[in-house]
């Protein structure tokens, strides 16, 4: 296929993913001029009008949206036979998406190890708390704590994730040691959301059951209240893998230890693709290595419940 073409197809996806020519051309550093020509150029070489155009709006025709799948494969295609050089070497970025704190703690450190395993690669990491569109941002792989709604998308089990209820010692100390969870009601609960939640559902074996709880203090973002825990303001439910550094060091120490919130696993969701890309694969078969080894070291610590993936 001509170099001209692959760009054609290539201002097409940008067209289709970021919904407007202008934002395609602010995307691919170029002209909107030049985005306009080479979209007329590929629907008349197709002989098809892929793209509704007015002053107000844009939208691809339902002959776009059918050519749109096959763009990108052609382009993954093209992707998967660039990524190797004459040496063999994989090269290429890897866009990332994480929570903040996952991405500060677990993710961001180990990352120079890997690009000493693979100089010629580059990682994007978007921190972020609210779920990134993966194929409008162009994300490679996404790390996920939540529940998942993403059908559409391949996911994949990489490592157990408990969410385990902590405090730092000098809070126990002045405030007691909770001995049942209906004492949470008599602390100070340190939360996430808007509106703050006002019960902690926790499990036990078999048995599960929602906690009343007063929200002293409660964020949007899930490090305002771990930093309130470290500075002996509360108790708090966080996820295993950000407190694992704080309950080595006794920094924080857990709470009702034999109780957990809903936890799920840690996993890897994907754009479905006929070529996954090596340099995609190196990168998460990375990781999923990483923090297995990291559960295993950290097996002492009581903060991955079995049999809760």
């Amino acid at each position: 296929m001509a170099l001209e073409a692959i760009e054609d197809l290539r201002v097409f996806d940008a067209i289709a993913r970021t919904g407007s020519l202008s934002a395609a051309a602010r995307e691919m550093a170029v002209s909107l001029s030049l985005v306009s020509t080479k979209l007329k150029r590929l629907e008349a070489g197709l002989g098809i009008r892929l793209v509704h155009r007015t002053t107000r709006q844009m939208s691809l025709t339902g002959e776009g949206l059918a050519f749109l799948d096959r763009c990108r494969n052609v382009l993954e295609a093209v992707a998967a036979a660039e990524e190797l050089g004459a040496d063999d070497t994989i090269r290429g970025v890897v866009r990332v998406t994480a929570s903040v704190a996952l991405a500060q703690r677990q993710i961001g450190p180990r990352l120079p190890r890997f690009l000493d395993l693979h100089p010629e690669i580059e990682v994007q990491v978007i921190a972020s708390e609210r779920l990134v569109d993966l194929v409008e941002q162009k994300v490679d792989v996404a790390f996920r704590q939540t529940a998942l709604g993403e059908s559409s998308f391949v996911t994949r089990t990489i490592a157990p994730d408990g969410r385990v209820l902590c405090a730092s010692p000098n809070y126990v100390a002045r405030f007691g040691m909770p001995e049942a969870p209906q004492d949470l009601s008599r602390h100070r609960c340190l939360t996430v959301g808007d509106p703050p939640p006002v019960r902690w559902t926790l499990a036990r074996g078999g048995e599960e059951i929602d906690v009343p709880i007063r929200s002293a203090l409660s964020s949007t973002d899930g490090e305002v209240p771990h930093a309130a825990a470290l500075a002996d303001g509360g108790i708090a439910m966080k996820s295993s893998w950000d407190v694992i550094d704080d309950i080595r060091s006794g920094r924080l120490i857990r709470v009702l230890p034999e109780w957990w919130g809903m936890t799920r696993a840690l996993r890897v969701v994907q754009p479905v693709r006929m070529h996954r890309p090596q340099r995609v694969r190196a990168f998460v078969d990375f990781l999923e290595a990483e923090l297995k080894a990291a559960v295993r070291a950290n097996a002492d610590l009581g903060l991955f419940p079995e049999g809760r993936q």
